[in-house]
């Protein structure tokens, strides 16, 4: 124990450095808990709608989502998620809802707006439908918007 004091009084700068390390790393483990989130790539999407019946909600806007969606797919824009859509939706708190998001911009808020109502299986499609794509995994597309 005197060694660790020594060592810290003697290198202030080295020791706050290991501190604020320390405190990020645990930062990071509180958050994955915190959130109740998890990033998922194609073939655990697959998975979780196969296996589980998961709920997808595309958060696209209405032109991307029409260009290419997920069989199934539930559009919802990202800024019209609200208590009273996801209360409409009817969704269970024992089925994974797997989200499809354009950008990462801010998106614990709306994960908490799910959380808050009881939906805690929340998936994130890892780089939305751009991987999908990539994969060339089957869509649906709608010629006339509606």
């Amino acid at each position: 124990m005197n060694n660790i004091l020594f060592f810290i009084s003697n290198n202030l700068a080295l020791s706050a450095i290991w501190l604020f390390f320390l405190i990020i790393i645990v930062v990071l483990i509180y958050k994955q808990f915190y959130l109740k989130e998890k990033i998922i790539n194609n073939l655990d999407a697959i998975k979780l709608i196969n296996e589980k019946n998961a709920t997808i909600i595309d958060t696209r806007s209405l032109e991307l989502y029409n260009t290419g969606h997920i069989l199934n797919a539930i559009h919802i824009p990202l800024n019209d998620i609200s208590f009273k859509k996801i209360k409409e939706l009817n969704l269970s708190t024992v089925v994974p809802v797997i989200l499809i998001i354009h950008s990462s911009n801010n998106n614990n808020k709306y994960i908490k707006k799910f959380i808050d109502n009881g939906i805690s299986n929340i998936y994130i499609l890892k780089n939305g439908m751009e991987a999908w794509n990539t994969e060339n995994l089957p869509v649906i597309t709608n010629k006339n918007n509606n």
